[in-house]
C-alpha cells in the first residue's frame, strides 16, 4: 500500500469517502438479497422442523428438479460461477460480469432448500458491485482493493451481526503487516459498523437470529477445558478431511455433466431432493435446524446425529458440484452442530456449551482461512462470555492448523498478489 495513505494525506481521506459509501451500498444490496431470500423461503419452504426419517414432502423433490432445471438453463445461457470472496478481499479485485447471473442462480438455490449459505452470494454482490463502480470511474488498482474490501466488509457485518467478526477476517486476510494497514482497518470497519446498523436498523432494531441461536446452559472455564479445545480441534480434522474428499469425488463424478449443464442441474435437484425428503434434516442454510438437533440430541442418539452431519456434507458438496451457487459456512456450522452434541451424548462430562462451541467453530476453520473470525462467530451462536471462550478459539486454531499443514484446503495462486 501506498505510504501517502496516512491519515493526514487527502488521499486517505478521498479513499475513506468512497469505502464508506460503497460499504453502504453494499449493505443494502445484501439486505434486499437476504430479505429476497427469507421471502422465497417462506413461499417455498414452509416450517420443516420434523428430523424423523423419510419425513421430508415428497413435493420437495418436484420442488429442487425443476429448480435444478432453471439453474441449469441459466448455466446454458449465461456464465454464473462460485467465486471465490475471500480471493477477490486478497487480489482487491473481482470479475463483476459473471456477478448478475451467479446472483439469480444463488437466489433460485437458497429458496428451494439447497444447502448452501448466503455469505457467498452477499460477498459476490459486495465485492463485484465495488469492482464495477471502481473501473466505471476508472480509479486505480490500489482504490479498488480498499473498496472491494470496504464493500464486502458492509454486506458480511450485517450478515454475521458483527463488525469485530469482519476486522477478524480482515486480520487473517493476506496482506503486509504494516502501521499503513491499519488505515484499510479504519476504512473497513467504519463500512462495517455502517453494514451492521443498515441490517439493524430495518430488522426493526433487532439483531440477527445468529445471535444466541443455540443459547445452551452456561459453563465457567476450568483449566482442563484447554485441553478439551485443543481435542475437539484435533476432531474436526477428520470431519474436514471426509468433506473434501467427498467434494472431490463429487467432481469427478460430476464432470462429465459440466457440458450439459441443464441436464447437470436437473440430476443434481432430483438427487438432493430425494436425500432431502429422506433427511428432511438437512434441508436449507442449516440455522433452523441446529436448535432442532441439539435440544432433541438425546432422543435423536449419536448414531443419527453423525448420520445427519454425513449427510449434511453430501447435500453441500452435492449443490456445490452439481452448479448451485452457495456458500460453506452456515452448513458447515450445522454440521458441527450436530457433531458437538453427538460429543456431549458421549461424553456428558464435557458441558454442551462447551462442546457445541468447539465443535461449531474446529469443523468451519479446518476448510475456510478465517479461523478466528470463525471463533469469534462461534461465540455469537452460543453467546458465551469471551473469557470462557478460550477453548473455542483454541479448537479453531488447531483444527485450521492441521488442516493447512496436511496442505489441505491451500490454493495455489499463478497470479501475483498485491501487498497492502
Amino acid at each position: 500500500m501506498s505510504e501517502e495513505l496516512n491519515f493526514r494525506s487527502k488521499e486517505y481521506w478521498n479513499h475513506l469517502v468512497w469505502g464508506v459509501l460503497l460499504g453502504l451500498l453494499s449493505a443494502i444490496g445484501a439486505f434486499i438479497f437476504i430479505y429476497l431470500m427469507d421471502l422465497g423461503q417462506r413461499i417455498f419452504l414452509p416450517n420443516l422442523t420434523n428430523w424423523t426419517l423419510f419425513s421430508g414432502p415428497w413435493w420437495l423433490v418436484v420442488l429442487m428438479t425443476v429448480a435444478g432445471f432453471f439453474v441449469g438453463v441459466i448455466h446454458r445461457l449465461y456464465s454464473p460461477k462460485q467465486i471465490d470472496v475471500f480471493g477477490a478481499v486478497k487480489n482487491g479485485d473481482m470479475d463483476p460480469k459473471p456477478v448478475p447471473s451467479s446472483l439469480f442462480v444463488s437466489l433460485i438455490s437458497l429458496i428451494t432448500g439447497f444447502s448452501i449459505g448466503p455469505e457467498v452470494p452477499t460477498g459476490m454482490l459486495a465485492g463485484g458491485l465495488s469492482s464495477w463502480i471502481s473501473k466505471h470511474r476508472k480509479m486505480d488498482s490500489e482504490k479498488t482493493k480498499i473498496n472491494v474490501i470496504s464493500g464486502i466488509s458492509g454486506a458480511y457485518a450485517g450478515l454475521f451481526s458483527s463488525p469485530v467478526v469482519v476486522l477478524l477476517m480482515l486480520l487473517e486476510s493476506y496482506h503486509k503487516q504494516s502501521n499503513s494497514y491499519y488505515g484499510i482497518l479504519l476504512i473497513g470497519g467504519l463500512a462495517a459498523t455502517i453494514g451492521f446498523a443498515l441490517f439493524y436498523a430495518l430488522n426493526g432494531m433487532s439483531l440477527s437470529p445468529l445471535l444466541g441461536l443455540l443459547s445452551p446452559p452456561a459453563y465457567h472455564l476450568r483449566i482442563w477445558d484447554l485441553g478439551v479445545g485443543i481435542l475437539l480441534g484435533i476432531l474436526a480434522v477428520p470431519v474436514a478431511l471426509f468433506f473434501i474428499i467427498l467434494t472431490k469425488t463429487f467432481s469427478r463424478i460430476v464432470a462429465p455433466l459440466n457440458a450439459i449443464p441443464i441436464v447437470r442441474g436437473t440430476i443434481g435437484g432430483l438427487l438432493l431432493g430425494l436425500l432431502a425428503v429422506i433427511f428432511p434434516v438437512i434441508i436449507g442454510l442449516g440455522t433452523t435446524q441446529m436448535p432442532i438437533v441439539t435440544q432433541q440430541a438425546a432422543e435423536i442418539g449419536v448414531v443419527l446425529l453423525i448420520v445427519f452431519a454425513l449427510a449434511k456434507m453430501v447435500a453441500l458438496s452435492g449443490a456445490l458440484n452439481f452448479g448451485f451457487i452457495g456458500g460453506p459456512i452456515f452448513p458447515l456450522l450445522f454440521i458441527g452442530t450436530t457433531i458437538g452434541s453427538a460429543v456431549h451424548l458421549i461424553f456428558p462430562q464435557i458441558p454442551i456449551g462447551l462442546a457445541l462451541g468447539c465443535m461449531i467453530v474446529a469443523v468451519p476453520a479446518a476448510i475456510v482461512p478465517i479461523p478466528i473470525a470463525m471463533a469469534a462467530i462461534g461465540v455469537v451462536i452460543i453467546g458465551v462470555p469471551f473469557i470462557d471462550a478460550l477453548p473455542v478459539f483454541l479448537a479453531a486454531l488447531v483444527s485450521f492448523a492441521i488442516t493447512h499443514g496436511l496442505g489441505l484446503g491451500v490454493k495455489k495462486e499463478n497470479k501475483p498478489v498485491k501487498e497492502v
